[in-house]
């Protein structure tokens, strides 16, 4: 397992996903559970475009559907969602995270004084003991400026899985959607991952 990094922002745990299996028999897969339960959600025609089958794959594969997901976020990120463009269709990533105050340049601060700020979730756990999630402050007694982004990134140089479109056996469509995440996996970490590393990692404030 990858641990977690100011640059790593997904993973998928394909180990738990064998372990929560039903039999336990090497091909099982809780993935294949849910991905057979949702196949009527995605459209026949979008059955072998590789871009509507790894959104459709991505949905799947993650929270609240799959809750732990076989895709799993950061803890201290709010979402990170694949989705294509209404314009043209192309491959978007859209990354929203919670951003502290101290995370921003000196000169772009609140000019508030006394002004509440997310707070890291004490009850929250993360693998690492860093990066845990942010909630709103727990005493409401005090005003609180809460700010957040949304990073949207185009995909154009991903090479994507091709999806047969028709399995036979659901071991078939497991494969097909586990090589598509797989692909996006290693993407969303490699053209996101240093942008996000700026905003809210180790070089926040500084960009």
């Amino acid at each position: 397992m990858t641990d977690w990094s100011d640059t790593t922002l997904v993973r998928i745990h394909d180990d738990y996903d064998r372990e929560m299996s039903d039999t336990g028999a090497p091909l099982d897969s809780r993935l294949g559970r849910y991905l057979t339960q949702h196949l009527n959600d995605l459209w026949d025609e979008d059955r072998t475009d590789p871009k509507a089958f790894l959104v459709w794959a991505w949905h799947v594969a993650t929270g609240p559907i799959m809750s732990p997901g076989y895709v799993r976020k950061r803890p201290d990120l709010g979402a990170v969602r694949l989705t294509q463009s209404q314009e043209d269709g192309r491959l978007l990533v859209e990354i929203e995270t919670p951003v502290g105050h101290g995370q921003l340049a000196q000169s772009v601060r609140p000019p508030y004084s006394a002004m509440r700020d997310w707070e890291i979730d004490r009850y929250a756990y993360s693998s690492d003991g860093h990066h845990l999630p942010l909630q709103a402050p727990h005493d409401e007694s005090q005003p609180a400026l809460l700010l957040a982004a949304t990073l949207r990134l185009p995909t154009d140089g991903w090479t994507l899985h091709q999806p047969a479109g028709k399995w036979p056996v659901e071991e078939l469509l497991i494969d097909d959607a586990k090589n598509a995440l797989a692909v996006a996996v290693a993407g969303v970490n490699d053209i996101a991952g240093h942008r996000v590393a700026r905003l809210i990692g180790s070089g926040g404030g500084h960009w």
